[in-house]
């Protein structure tokens, strides 16, 4: 059996206080299925896009690494091509809607933004705000263009704003919604650090939560549980994604990955107490 090792690059920002969890969890599950199958992992930190591509080539150029994975591919994403230039396979952490890696693990992120939005809607919600990640990640824009139809079908105000996966942002861009002439009554943040900040901010404008707006995660994190209250999140399963990842990973090293596509479930909502139905 070829062993080898699997490179993981991770942006800074994955190991906030607000979604240390979440990754650690993925990566973990990712170290378990690689090691079980007689290979390493080797991860590090990077803080800018720019510095993961540097590491990325250096990887390759000084064979470090026998595959990588990728995840958060952006428009004209240069990764890919390196990574093919150089001989380097790689395992995608992707869409459904993307190919051309070796192996992938896909969500459907356009299908699990309609579920969410179809479920607030059953919850009595009509009016749901959408706090997006980056607009140049490929997965921000296929959310985007879900939440737009979604609205549009449904006869629904579109409330969207965009963040940056920082608290900060959270925090502004919960404010710039609720200040509309009419507010939402559910805000859907699309990470963990985001939805901490807008909740700090809902609280700082003497808002009650769930009782004025309810609030709800895309990712969930230990800051989510401990938050007062408790932050609803969709149900992700983290440590199964990285378990898929390490067994995509495995099979490229043992040659079997034959382009391989593993479709995780749409997660379901996980209803803490920031979530409330709308009566009126």
């Amino acid at each position: 059996m070829r062993t080898g090792r699997i490179g993981v690059p991770a942006p800074r920002s994955m190991w906030s206080a607000g979604s240390e969890q979440f990754h650690t969890l993925v990566l973990r599950g990712l170290e378990e299925t690689a090691i079980a199958a007689g290979h390493g992992v080797l991860s590090e930190v990077v803080d800018t896009p720019q510095a993961e591509l540097a590491v990325i080539r250096r990887w390759a150029e000084e064979h470090r690494v026998d595959v990588v994975v990728l995840k958060d591919l952006r428009r004209d994403d240069p990764r890919p091509a390196v990574l093919r230039a150089a001989g380097v396979p790689f395992v995608l952490a992707g869409d459904v809607r993307q190919s051309g890696a070796d192996a992938a693990v896909l969500t459907d992120n356009s299908g699990a933004t309609r579920k969410l939005l179809t479920d607030l809607v059953a919850w009595g919600h009509r009016r749901i705000g959408h706090v997006e990640g980056p607009g140049g990640l490929l997965h921000t824009q296929w959310r985007q263009e879900a939440y737009d139809a979604f609205v549009a079908e449904h006869d629904l105000p579109s409330l969207r704003h965009e963040g940056d996966y920082s608290a900060e942002s959270g925090s502004r861009a919960a404010a710039a919604l609720l200040d509309r002439d009419q507010p939402p009554t559910a805000l859907v943040f699309d990470n963990d650090a985001m939805a901490i900040g807008g909740a700090a901010r809902v609280r700082g404008l003497g808002l009650d939560v769930p009782g004025d707006v309810s609030l709800v995660s895309w990712d969930d994190s230990l800051a989510c549980q401990v938050c007062e209250p408790p932050l609803a999140v969709l149900g992700h399963r983290a440590h199964q994604l990285g378990m898929d990842l390490g067994r995509a990973a495995a099979a490229v090293l043992a040659g079997t990955a034959d382009g391989m596509r593993l479709v995780q479930e749409l997660p379901d909502i996980t209803p803490r107490g920031s979530l409330a139905r709308v009566t009126a």
